[in-house]
């Protein structure tokens, strides 16, 4: 007798939990150059968010801002880091001072400046792009947290049956 209601608790509890509507949230994994998109602990292809994502403008306009920031963040990074090193690396000159020829380097200031700002700049882009993505997952978990709604049990029968079976009722809301 002991061990039949110990497993009607558990049958119990699990037809409870099983009833519970959850809502159909994503959730997000950031990484440095990416930010992966996950449902039900799988992760979504780009195709399959955006056609989750045309439910709702505000999210689809920011992923789609992501994906194009994406690719353009790094480039732009690389681009600033090889015209740093281009500034650093100067070029080769020679001059006459007091009858002996000294070699020196041309550094340009300017340039480093500019390849340091294009490095700041695509780090930012890559960032840029990571929040837009997890904005528009945001944004659609609110949408759908406001118009999913959620059956509560209204009562629940627990018992045997004309034939001498287990078995319960449950009525919703």
């Amino acid at each position: 007798m002991k061990y039949f209601v110990i497993v009607s608790l558990v049958i119990y509890n699990s037809c409870l939990n099983g009833f519970a509507q959850k809502p159909d949230t994503l959730y997000f994994n950031r990484e440095f150059l990416a930010t992966h998109i996950y449902q039900d602990g799988i992760k979504l292809s780009g195709g399959k968010v955006t056609k989750i994502f045309s439910t709702t403008k505000q999210s689809k306009i920011k992923y789609k801002w992501s994906k194009v920031l994406k690719p353009i963040g790094p480039v732009v990074t690389f681009g600033g880091v090889g015209l740093a090193y281009v500034a650093l690396k100067g070029i080769d000159a020679t001059a006459t001072i007091d009858g002996q020829q000294v070699d020196y380097k041309i550094r340009s200031l300017p340039k480093l400046l500019m390849g340091l700002g294009l490095v700041v700049g695509g780090l930012c882009m890559v960032e840029s792009s990571n929040e837009l993505a997890q904005h528009a997952v945001d944004i659609y978990n609110v949408k759908q947290k406001s118009t999913t709604k959620i059956s509560h049990i209204n009562k629940i029968q627990f018992g045997l049956t004309e034939s001498n079976a287990v078995g319960f009722t449950i009525s919703l809301k």
